[in-house]
């Protein structure tokens, strides 16, 4: 007859079997509908984008020039000699790589307080990277590593959301993809209760990020969108472009007075050098 609490541990070691067996169908029933919500994201995202993407660059094309101007006119406001447009150019060159490196160094100091620079992005060319992140995702989520028709759907779409990312260069698009489909339960059978226990530990922070991950999706714009009419859509749509519309006027208003405030000023330090 076996010892009692050898027979306490094999059934605790049953139980946690079993917890993690129902973490492990729920990470997945999560992981199935993050990507059945970003492939819609994106489907809707594109809509948009086909009707009013370009106005929306040009908004943020507008929107940078305007914030170059100002800057450049509140520089002359205090220079007492008139700036060439190449001097500004380098001047902002150097304020540019200036604050880059400080962000750089604040990230860093953060990292190493939170003890996460085993984390940290790999150095290097930023295609080597991305090739890298794409074809480990690749052979994670390949269809042909598909069980069922329905886990080729997933995993198709998946590949369909990679292979996006992977065009626009999204780097961390396709790092989100890779940490949602690493496979849980990889490696060596455990049956020691301390490792099992830590491992439903794992899976539970794992299931607890992955619903918050999907919560954010469904409560961002375009999650929304995804659960109104095609009516809503349109009205949405059409506010967008009427509000893009009426920013690009008040832009381009700015800046031409911007502009002629840049010449205004230049002629007066002309003056004054003269």
């Amino acid at each position: 007859m076996r010892p009692l609490p050898a027979l306490v541990d094999e059934l605790e070691r049953v139980r946690l079997d079993i917890d993690l067996a129902r973490r492990d169908a729920d990470i997945a029933a999560v992981r199935a509908r993050i990507t059945a919500e970003e492939s819609e994201q994106q489907r809707i995202r594109r809509r948009i984008d086909d009707r009013i993407g370009a106005l929306r660059r040009e908004d943020e094309r507008l929107t940078a020039e305007v914030a170059r101007l100002d800057q450049r006119l509140e520089r002359l406001t205090f220079s007492r000699r008139a700036l060439s447009d190449s001097e500004l150019d380098n001047e902002e060159h150097v304020e540019r790589a200036e604050e880059a490196a400080f962000w750089a160094g604040w990230r860093q100091q953060r990292e190493e307080r939170r003890g996460t620079m085993l984390n940290r992005r790999p150095t290097g060319d930023e295609h080597i990277s991305l090739r890298q992140l794409y074809l480990a995702l690749a052979r994670l989520i390949h269809p042909d590593l598909a069980t069922d028709p329905a886990d080729r759907a997933r995993r198709e779409a998946v590949m369909r959301l990679a292979n996006e990312a992977h065009e626009a260069k999204d780097e961390e698009g396709l790092r989100r993809l890779l940490l949602i489909w690493s496979r849980p339960g990889e490696g060596a059978f455990v049956r020691d209760i301390g490792a099992l226990r830590a491992r439903l530990a794992e899976r539970e922070i794992e299931l607890g990020e992955l619903t918050r991950q999907l919560q954010a999706l469904e409560d961002s714009t375009l999650g929304k969108l995804c659960r109104r009419s095609a009516t809503d859509l349109e009205r949405y749509i059409a506010r967008e472009e009427q509000r893009l519309r009426r920013d690009l006027a008040t832009l381009r208003l700015r800046r031409r007075r911007l502009l002629a405030s840049l010449d205004e000023r230049r002629r007066e330090l002309a003056q004054v050098s003269d």
